[in-house]
Protein backbone atom coordinates (compact mmCIF):
# COMPACT_ATOMS: atom_id res chain seq x y z
CA UNK A 1 0.00 0.00 0.00
CA UNK A 2 2.77 2.43 0.92
CA UNK A 3 4.57 1.56 -2.30
CA UNK A 4 1.50 2.42 -4.40
CA UNK A 5 1.08 5.77 -2.65
CA UNK A 6 4.77 6.50 -3.15
CA UNK A 7 4.52 5.62 -6.86
CA UNK A 8 1.42 7.82 -7.32
CA UNK A 9 3.09 10.74 -5.53
CA UNK A 10 6.24 10.28 -7.64
CA UNK A 11 4.22 10.26 -10.88
CA UNK A 12 2.28 13.38 -9.85
CA UNK A 13 5.52 15.12 -8.91
CA UNK A 14 7.12 14.15 -12.24
CA UNK A 15 4.11 15.42 -14.20
CA UNK A 16 4.10 18.66 -12.22
CA UNK A 17 7.84 19.20 -12.75
CA UNK A 18 7.48 18.49 -16.47
CA UNK A 19 4.56 20.96 -16.73
CA UNK A 20 6.51 23.65 -14.87
CA UNK A 21 9.57 23.21 -17.05
CA UNK A 22 7.56 23.31 -20.30
CA UNK A 23 5.43 26.38 -19.47
CA UNK A 24 8.18 28.86 -18.59
CA UNK A 25 7.55 32.25 -20.21
CA UNK A 26 10.15 33.45 -22.71
CA UNK A 27 12.00 36.77 -23.02
CA UNK A 28 9.22 38.33 -25.09
CA UNK A 29 6.68 37.74 -22.32
CA UNK A 30 8.94 39.44 -19.76
CA UNK A 31 9.61 42.26 -22.24
CA UNK A 32 5.89 42.84 -22.79
CA UNK A 33 4.99 42.76 -19.09
CA UNK A 34 7.73 45.22 -18.12
CA UNK A 35 6.92 47.43 -21.09
CA UNK A 36 3.25 47.59 -20.07
CA UNK A 37 4.25 48.62 -16.53
CA UNK A 38 6.58 51.29 -17.91
CA UNK A 39 3.89 52.60 -20.27
CA UNK A 40 1.43 52.73 -17.37
CA UNK A 41 3.99 54.79 -15.44
CA UNK A 42 4.48 57.15 -18.40
CA UNK A 43 0.73 57.47 -18.85
CA UNK A 44 0.34 58.34 -15.17
CA UNK A 45 3.04 61.01 -15.48
CA UNK A 46 1.51 62.48 -18.64
CA UNK A 47 -1.98 62.64 -17.16
CA UNK A 48 -0.69 64.32 -14.00
CA UNK A 49 0.84 67.08 -16.17
CA UNK A 50 -1.71 68.95 -18.27
CA UNK A 51 -0.58 68.73 -21.90
CA UNK A 52 -2.28 69.31 -25.19
CA UNK A 53 -3.23 66.21 -27.14
CA UNK A 54 -0.41 66.73 -29.66
CA UNK A 55 2.28 66.96 -26.98
CA UNK A 56 0.83 64.00 -25.09
CA UNK A 57 0.94 61.93 -28.27
CA UNK A 58 4.53 62.95 -29.00
CA UNK A 59 5.45 62.24 -25.37
CA UNK A 60 3.87 58.81 -25.52
CA UNK A 61 5.63 57.94 -28.77
CA UNK A 62 8.95 59.18 -27.42
CA UNK A 63 8.48 57.16 -24.26
CA UNK A 64 7.53 54.06 -26.25
CA UNK A 65 10.71 54.31 -28.31
CA UNK A 66 12.83 54.93 -25.21
CA UNK A 67 11.33 51.99 -23.35
CA UNK A 68 11.88 49.67 -26.31
CA UNK A 69 15.52 50.71 -26.66
CA UNK A 70 16.17 50.49 -22.93
CA UNK A 71 14.62 47.06 -22.53
CA UNK A 72 16.35 45.69 -25.63
CA UNK A 73 19.74 46.51 -24.13
CA UNK A 74 19.15 46.22 -20.37
CA UNK A 75 16.71 43.34 -19.88
CA UNK A 76 18.23 40.00 -18.99
CA UNK A 77 15.99 36.95 -18.71
CA UNK A 78 17.48 34.01 -16.86
CA UNK A 79 16.03 30.58 -17.45
CA UNK A 80 15.91 28.28 -14.46
CA UNK A 81 14.59 24.74 -14.36
CA UNK A 82 11.01 25.59 -13.43
CA UNK A 83 10.77 29.37 -13.87
CA UNK A 84 12.36 32.39 -15.54
CA UNK A 85 13.43 35.63 -13.92
CA UNK A 86 13.77 39.06 -15.50
CA UNK A 87 16.54 41.42 -14.42
CA UNK A 88 17.17 45.02 -15.41
CA UNK A 89 20.62 46.52 -15.40
CA UNK A 90 20.34 49.62 -13.24
CA UNK A 91 23.35 51.65 -12.06
CA UNK A 92 25.64 48.65 -12.63
CA UNK A 93 23.33 46.46 -10.54
CA UNK A 94 21.06 43.65 -11.62
CA UNK A 95 17.61 44.45 -10.27
CA UNK A 96 15.04 41.61 -10.32
CA UNK A 97 11.88 43.01 -11.88
CA UNK A 98 9.87 39.96 -12.90
CA UNK A 99 9.54 36.23 -12.63
CA UNK A 100 7.63 33.86 -14.83
CA UNK A 101 6.05 30.54 -14.03
CA UNK A 102 3.27 28.49 -15.66
CA UNK A 103 3.18 30.79 -18.69
CA UNK A 104 2.57 33.98 -16.69
CA UNK A 105 4.93 36.83 -15.88
CA UNK A 106 4.58 38.54 -12.51
CA UNK A 107 6.22 41.89 -11.80
CA UNK A 108 7.98 42.60 -8.53
CA UNK A 109 8.45 46.34 -9.10
CA UNK A 110 6.03 49.15 -8.41
CA UNK A 111 5.30 52.20 -10.55
CA UNK A 112 7.56 54.26 -8.26
CA UNK A 113 10.44 51.83 -8.82
CA UNK A 114 9.83 51.92 -12.57
CA UNK A 115 9.81 55.73 -12.51
CA UNK A 116 13.15 55.75 -10.66
CA UNK A 117 14.66 53.39 -13.24
CA UNK A 118 13.33 55.50 -16.11
CA UNK A 119 14.92 58.66 -14.69
CA UNK A 120 18.49 57.41 -15.18
CA UNK A 121 20.87 59.81 -16.95
CA UNK A 122 21.13 57.44 -19.95
CA UNK A 123 17.35 57.51 -20.33
CA UNK A 124 17.34 61.30 -20.20
CA UNK A 125 20.01 61.40 -22.94
CA UNK A 126 18.01 58.95 -25.05
CA UNK A 127 14.90 61.05 -24.47
CA UNK A 128 16.73 64.18 -25.63
CA UNK A 129 18.00 62.46 -28.78
CA UNK A 130 14.60 60.98 -29.63
CA UNK A 131 12.80 64.27 -29.01
CA UNK A 132 15.31 66.04 -31.25
CA UNK A 133 14.78 63.44 -33.98
CA UNK A 134 11.00 63.62 -33.66
CA UNK A 135 11.00 67.43 -33.78
CA UNK A 136 12.96 67.29 -37.03
CA UNK A 137 10.50 64.72 -38.44
CA UNK A 138 7.55 66.81 -37.27
CA UNK A 139 8.98 69.91 -38.96
CA UNK A 140 9.45 67.96 -42.20
CA UNK A 141 5.89 66.67 -41.99
CA UNK A 142 4.51 70.16 -41.39
CA UNK A 143 6.48 71.55 -44.34
CA UNK A 144 4.98 68.90 -46.61
CA UNK A 145 1.45 69.86 -45.60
Amino acid sequence: MKTRILIVVAIIAAVLMFALSMTKPDRAAHFDAIKQMALKTVDHELTSNPLTAEYATIGTMTALNMIDEYLQTNLIVQEHTFYTSGLLIYKDLFIPVSYGVMGEVHLVVSEADMKRIMERPEMKQMKYELEKKQKIELKKLLKNL
